[in-house]
């Protein structure tokens, strides 16, 4: 008897460490996964908090292998001094996860220890691409949060590996892998096989809304990587933000993205604005989740992405370089597709609308009525100043043209001028708007209408 008491005492003693260790984990700040695996977890997602991206470390006998720099160099200090109530030894590697100002920006602070950083490809030369247009932008629209970037110094990756790298740190090795572009297109997991942890950097978020509105970003390869990931044997995973979890969130991920994209694709086929889309569509069970503005973007990248594969425009412009597809839904019988571009001299708009037709002939009429069923729709008022004919891919086509400006109970501010024009080819009429604001400069105004009027002659059908 008394040996099965003390049994159980061990028994519950042994329970009772687990149970401390798992109610650690569930912490912000230094948290230790192993005595040589730390991850810092952000307290928040707010910019002084470093936008809720996490770091780690990892300690051996020969040095530190540090898992992304944080989001201001003031915040890579907390996590040096974090390192360095751990160990003194040298810090040798950084690990780059990806390019994303808050897990790069505090390169530069290891970089002065003496730290080589690695990374994949496209981190290295996505960091150098984004970062001056980051930086800029934060200058420009958001000065309250650029007060902390001012020392900012974008310092990119020593080297790169193309498909995986083992660094051994004396007594403990990692394994950093890239599975392909996913959250961007240079993902990388950092492995730790002896203690069973991994840090999954974008992949995975846990109770936040993860980024899917890289340029970069590649949704079919970011499942597969997930499950990479789920095939391992971890006892613990750092997300790149959010709380250290288990395996378990790697499928709440995955069910965010299936359900996501589902309901944009839903919404592409029923032609619903993207404006509304946004407006409407929430994933269930993310109520609680943290920084819910990236959701909108979400919503975007997703239509901009699907709207294309789904919509299969049957013609197309010579589009230059600047122009984006924003907008668009429907089908190939029966859709429509809209591209923007910004430049100093204002914004171009250009819609084309597609449905079937048993008329042999386009009139004036049929180009009016259109330009008023935008306006019932739309969020703008058009004034129709006067009608010519334009080439729309080799033929004069009846158009109207004239100004714009937004419907006054919006409270916005903004007008322009357009162009409207339509033509038949087979049994499709194609219907084709041009639009500029250029804030209200007539020579801006007027240079880019004939822009946009040379594009839309290079209007071609593509398909029967």
């Amino acid at each position: 008897m008394k040996q099965s008491l003390m049994c159980s005492m061990l028994l519950v003693a042994v329970l009772g460490l687990v149970s401390c260790e798992k109610k650690d984990i569930k912490k912000t700040g230094l948290v230790k996964l192993s005595n040589q695996v730390y991850a810092m977890i952000a307290n928040g997602p707010t910019a002084v908090e470093g936008l809720g991206a996490n770091s780690g470390f990892v300690v051996g006998t020969k040095g530190v292998l540090v898992i992304d720099t944080r989001y201001t160099p003031a915040l890579a200090y907390d996590l040096l001094k974090a390192i360095r109530s751990v160990t003194n030894a040298p810090i040798l590697y950084v690990v780059n996860t990806h390019y994303h100002p808050d897990h790069t920006w505090g390169n530069s602070v290891f970089k002065e220890q003496g730290a080589t950083i690695v990374a994949a490809p496209g981190t290295r030369e996505e960091l150098l691409k984004y970062s001056p247009v980051y930086l800029e932008y934060y200058r420009v629209h958001k000065p309250e949060s650029f007060g902390m970037l001012v020392d900012v110094k974008v310092v990119a990756p020593d080297t790169v590996f193309r498909d995986g790298a083992e660094i051994d740190l004396g007594g403990i090795k990692a394994v950093v892998r890239y599975f392909g572009a996913a959250h961007t297109a240079g993902d990388c997991v950092v492995i730790i096989p002896k203690g069973k942890v991994v840090f999954a950097g974008g992949l995975l978020s846990n109770g936040y809304h993860p980024n899917m509105g890289d340029p970069g970003a590649d949704f079919d390869n970011w499942f597969k990587a997930l499950d990479r990931l789920g095939n391992m044997r971890i006892n613990y995973i750092v997300p790149g933000q959010g709380k250290v979890c288990g395996k378990d969130v790697l499928e709440t991920e995955k069910e965010y993205l299936v359900t996501l994209q589902r309901l944009c694709i839903e919404d592409i086929k029923k032609v619903t604005p993207l404006d509304q889309a946004v407006g409407s569509i929430s994933v269930p069970g993310t109520d609680g989740y943290l920084q819910p503005n990236i959701l909108s973007f979400n919503i975007q990248a997703v239509y901009r992405r699907e709207i294309p594969r789904i919509v299969q425009p049957g013609c197309r412009f010579d589009l230059p370089e600047g122009f984006r597809l924003m907008d668009g839904g429907g089908s190939p019988k029966l859709g429509a597709v809209l591209w923007q571009a910004r430049s100093t001299d204002g914004l171009l708009e250009i819609e084309v609308q597609w449905k079937p037709t048993a008329t042999r002939e386009v009139i004036l009429q049929d180009v009016a009525e259109q330009v008023a069923h935008y306006q019932e729709v739309s969020d703008r008022v058009m004034v129709t100043e006067a009608s010519k004919r334009i080439d729309i891919g080799g033929e004069k086509a009846p158009a109207l043209y004239g100004g714009w400006k937004f419907k006054k109970e919006l409270g916005q501010l903004g007008g322009g001028v357009w162009t409207w024009a339509m033509v038949i080819r087979g049994e499709m009429l194609y219907s084709i708007r041009l639009s500029t604001d250029a804030g209200y400069d007539a020579d801006k105004e007027r240079r880019n209408i004939d822009y946009l009027e040379k594009i839309a002659s290079t209007f071609t059908v593509t398909q029967k």
